[in-house]
């Protein structure tokens, strides 16, 4: 064998041993997250509150806020609960910014302990209801619209009566994640 083959030799033993030694472990998540397909055209933040007690009494003491790095196109955020939060309601405020264009809001996950809730369109609004004194809705095409363009609240989603904590009660109950 010449020197240049025991190199070749060499060199994809100690790759093929280094990718074979890695192990992908399949680590549950126990963060609750929502990640939204949606199109936020300018930089921006959503402000998230949440309860664990069932009510929708939201408080600053349960909120916190997750910036958005504008894009004209479709794009993913991840919203990540903080560790040991489950929420039985959230809400969600977009449009911290004056100047935001219109919210496409195509597509809400929810994941906790590798399970999912997906929800596209229409769907989205037998959980969550839009904020009617702020935020006009065209439900056909997941459009989210500022009332007033001089205020500074912008389009905000509500839990819809009790379906949202039925259904976020049934998805993140231990029963359903053995």
């Amino acid at each position: 064998m010449t020197k240049k083959a025991t190199y070749r030799l060499f060199l994809f033993s100690f790759i093929a041993a280094f990718f074979f030694s890695c192990k992908k472990e399949n680590t549950v998540v126990d963060n609750f997250t929502i990640k939204m397909d949606a199109i936020i055209v300018k930089n921006d933040s959503i402000h998230a509150y949440y309860t664990t007690d069932g009510t929708i009494n939201f408080n600053e003491e349960q909120s916190f806020w997750t910036q958005v790095k504008g894009n004209k196109k479709n794009q993913e955020i991840t919203i990540t609960f903080p560790k040991n939060v489950v929420p039985n309601q959230f809400r969600l405020d977009f449009g911290n910014t004056l100047l935001q264009d219109d919210i496409v809001l195509n597509k809400l996950e929810m994941e906790y302990k590798n399970k999912k809730i997906v929800l596209k369109g229409r769907k989205i609004y037998e959980l969550l209801r839009v904020d009617v004194n702020n935020t006009f809705l065209d439900k056909e095409i997941g459009l989210l619209i500022r009332k007033d363009k001089t205020n500074k609240n912008g389009p905000s989603l509500y839990p819809n009566g009790d379906y949202l904590r039925l259904k976020l009660v049934e998805f993140t109950s231990n029963k359903n994640n053995q």
